[in-house]
């Protein structure tokens, strides 16, 4: 290779060597700086995307916090009544009283509840009060229609899930 450059002109040798500081350069470019822009490109994608994703949550955390202080939590809980006996005077306010045919204790925490032709819409709203008000939910349910439009025979069974 030396011998080869002293072969050449000392125009040709300066193009050579030209050329070999121009492919120097263009492979410390492509091997070390490329990589770095394109990473730092990426980064920055990626922090403009978690930028939006705090600014989603923050404003979603008002939501979230009024949803929390009207859940189940937030109702009055039992209040030291059973459940039995508060699901019975609810069931009567909701007025489905006629339709209410038992109720039974399952355990310290549940009750059974036997309703036929009720009110399918005064039975949801029963259950909504039942769940924000006493923090009871549904753990099971069980409906059929029943002969008339809009009554049904439901089956289900309560469960505190408050304090």
């Amino acid at each position: 290779m030396k011998e080869w450059l002293a072969g050449l002109e000392p125009r040709e040798r300066l193009l050579v060597y030209a050329a070999a500081a121009v492919i120097g350069v263009l492979l410390v470019y492509a091997i070390f700086i490329q990589p770095l822009y394109s990473k730092y490109d990426k980064l920055v994608d990626s922090i403009g995307q978690q930028r939006e994703t705090v600014q989603w949550m923050q404003q979603n955390a008002v939501t979230i916090r009024q949803l929390k202080g009207t859940g189940p939590a937030a109702g009055q809980g039992l209040a030291g009544r059973s459940l039995l006996s508060v699901t019975d005077s609810e069931a009567r306010t909701a007025t489905l009283g006629s339709a209410l045919k038992r109720i039974e204790p399952e355990g310290s925490d549940a009750v059974r509840v036997w309703l036929d032709g009720a009110s399918f819409d005064a039975l949801v709203g029963w259950l909504e009060v039942m769940s924000n008000r006493y923090a009871a939910g549904v753990d099971s349910i069980t409906l059929e229609r029943a002969d008339a439009a809009g009554l049904v025979n439901a089956r289900l069974t309560l469960r505190a899930t408050g304090p």
